[in-house]
């Protein structure tokens, strides 16, 4: 498996990189800031992945457990700034998982203690640029 992560830097306490869309206010309201943006080729041995990590402080367990809030949420920033980054970057991905999480989190370990919402979009084509269609597991 290959993995790349994009390198982002800090620039007065914003995270960037050049030409990266600025991150769209959500519905819901919720602060977030982009802790990274994964890039997998072939993890499953046939789609292309981008994953989204999102870190929001203020999500808890009941923010979390309103599952149409956060799904808007993932929606909008998959539709408004995913998307919009996948194409700065020149990349491509069959499915973009967004993820939100209460605190930064190591990506593929554990943590028990931490609040993650996540879910996966498959990637649609079209003249404007595609859209965000929620992936069924």
């Amino acid at each position: 498996m290959i993995r790349l992560a994009l390198v982002f830097v800090a620039v007065a306490g914003r995270l960037c990189a050049a030409d990266m869309p600025a991150l769209p206010d959500v519905p819901s309201g919720l602060g977030l800031e982009l802790q990274e943006m994964l890039y997998e080729v072939k993890p499953d041995g046939a789609n292309d992945y981008a994953r989204f990590r999102f870190v929001a402080p203020e999500l808890n367990k009941d923010l979390a457990s309103d599952y149409e809030a956060r799904l808007a949420d993932m929606r909008t920033l998959c539709d408004h700034y995913a998307l919009k980054a996948l194409t700065s970057q020149a990349k491509h991905a069959d499915v973009i998982v967004i993820s939100l999480s209460d605190s930064a989190t190591e990506f593929g370990r554990p943590a028990p203690d931490t609040v993650q919402v996540f879910e996966a979009f498959r990637i649609k084509p079209s003249l404007s640029g595609g859209a965000c269609i929620l992936e069924d597991f």
